[in-house]
């Protein structure tokens, strides 16, 4: 981490803030029509071949990647395209989320669907399931289910939905791949991959000067601007609205391309919550892991073999009977790569992970809240840890 980074001076963050006044968005703003569809035709294409497919049996189609990477938007895209629209003849959306409730997910289900109103806020939860049974039994259904973060959560919602052999579908948004496959095992998991610097920049371009074309002397910095959000949709959004908002001039591009990652990370609420989820869900044992994370530089490609000694020898680790600490490790590396929170570089022949690294965005994050929690310190650019952390 650039020193810039990490001790941005306080006034030029001030003065960032002051010149560009973005409105704060949605948390969920891939789910507006803001985030445009750049970079996901692929993705497209592949969903919508999935839900009108030939199977007559209810199929979940479920999606999955790390915050910000564009899963609401892609599943927003499919559930308002023309032709899904009207090849089913009820569509519903949900938002799950960590903290949800069966009722109010009933209730919001059958909002989209009835015009009882607020006659639903009046039903007890047995007459909603049977008021929503009814409503699906003769139809061809399409429900998207964003946000799902529990396979308990997918379970209590997954038995309202029958099957009645009739081409409906369900997708499944969630940041965790556990929850993905337990939803449907049969069917592929549709990952999220970043994008390329190409469409990086074409989706930069978009959120700054909507149909007009980017001057060409700001071309370059923008290129490089588009480069370190390392292709993350919700990174290039953010950035884009910022320049947008502000004068388009090559010594301010420079000034944002210089402090990129603090411009996303320091001023805008959205992208720290959205990516502070993640984190947030950890189950304690796994934090210290995750946190340990930082001391790696940006770009650093991780051998797990050298990753595990060090949780090891840093006491990270809580024992396991039989299990020796190496096999632990194992597991809670494997947990964080399915929370998409570590990236695999590499794996042997037979599957075993060889390397790993981290998103640089996510490694900032990572420090950021290190710090927040006395875990490391930072001095002389580099991130070290903290004398006297709490272990496992």
């Amino acid at each position: 981490m650039s020193e810039d980074v990490v001790e941005m001076d306080r006034n030029d963050l001030e003065d960032l803030q002051q010149r560009n006044s973005l409105s704060a968005t949605s948390s969920k703003f891939a789910s507006t029509n803001k985030c445009a569809m750049v970079g996901f035709d692929d993705d497209l294409l592949q969903i919508k071949e999935r839900l009108i497919g030939q199977s007559s049996m209810l199929k979940i189609i479920s999606i999955v990647g790390m915050g910000g990477i564009g899963k609401t938007t892609l599943a927003r895209n499919v559930y308002n395209d023309s032709y899904i629209v009207h090849y089913f003849d009820i569509r519903a959306w949900i938002t799950v989320s960590q903290e949800y409730n069966v009722q109010e997910l009933l209730t919001s289900l059958l909002n989209s669907m009835t015009d009882l109103g607020h006659k639903l806020y009046e039903m007890k939860i047995e007459e909603l399931k049977e008021t929503l049974n009814k409503k699906l039994q003769c139809n061809r259904y399409l429900i998207v289910m964003d946000d799902v973060w529990e396979t308990n959560a997918w379970e209590e919602v997954r038995r309202l939905f029958l099957d009645k052999n009739n081409g409906s579908r369900i997708i499944l948004t969630t940041r965790l791949s556990n929850v993905a496959v337990y939803a449907d095992s049969s069917g592929p998991v549709h990952h999220m991959n970043f994008l390329s610097l190409e469409q990086s920049l074409k989706l930069l371009n978009k959120e700054v000067f909507g149909e007009e074309c980017c001057p060409s002397e700001l071309e370059g910095i923008g290129t490089t601007i588009a480069k370190q959000c390392k292709g993350l949709p919700l990174a290039l959004v953010v950035i884009g609205g910022l320049l947008n908002k502000s004068e388009k001039t090559r010594a301010y591009w420079e000034y944002v391309a210089k402090n990129v990652k603090s411009a996303v990370t320091g001023n805008y609420d959205d992208f720290v919550e959205i990516l502070s989820l993640s984190y947030n869900h950890l189950p304690h044992h796994l934090r210290t892991c995750f946190l340990y994370m930082g001391v790696f530089p940006e770009d650093y490609v991780i051998h797990v073999s050298y990753l595990i000694r060090l949780w090891v020898a840093e006491g990270f680790l809580k024992p396991i009977i039989p299990k020796s600490l190496e096999e632990v490790a194992k597991e809670y590396l494997e947990d964080l790569i399915d929370r998409n929170l570590i990236m695999v570089q590499d794996r042997s022949y037979s599957g075993e992970l060889k390397t790993c690294s981290i998103h640089d965005l996510i490694r900032d994050l990572i420090v950021r809240k290190a710090q927040e929690e006395k875990f490391l310190h930072v001095m002389n650019q580099k991130v070290k840890i903290s004398p006297g952390i709490i272990k496992n």
